[in-house]
């Protein structure tokens, strides 16, 4: 694991948790529990809205420690990618399930995300 600093400490529903961490000025959000209907996005939309305002151009989005997905777990983050903007590999979806990456394939918006597997891969540049 890479030596993150971090900012922010675990907070949202019991069923979603969010960290913000930060790498060689590279923000990582390491979520963990379901992107599921029913959750609370809106501390995930407030904390990708305040780190793009921070100047943040890219955020790394660790999906790890996800348990399921569904349709609105992937609008949130479609959510977060307009956040950021149009630039390619502003947002970066690190370790999805094989499930999530076929979901976002099948809809047609895997182009619109970097996904990487290693967290050593976070060095490389965008």
């Amino acid at each position: 694991m890479l030596g993150l600093g971090a900012h922010h400490r675990w907070s949202m529903s019991d069923s979603l948790n969010l960290m913000v961490e930060t790498f060689e000025g590279l923000a990582v959000l390491r979520l963990k529990g379901k992107l599921v209907y029913g959750q609370n996005f809106q501390p995930l939309y407030e904390t990708a809205a305040r780190l793009r305002a921070e100047g943040h151009r890219r955020v790394v989005i660790d999906l790890t420690t996800i348990q399921s997905t569904d349709s609105s777990g992937m609008s949130a983050l479609l959510e977060v990618r307009r956040l950021f903007g149009e630039q390619p590999g502003a947002v970066v979806l690190l370790r999805p399930s094989d499930r999530l990456r076929a979901s976002l394939a099948m809809i047609r918006v895997s182009a619109m995300f970097d996904v990487i597997m290693d967290e050593g891969e976070i060095r490389r540049p965008g």
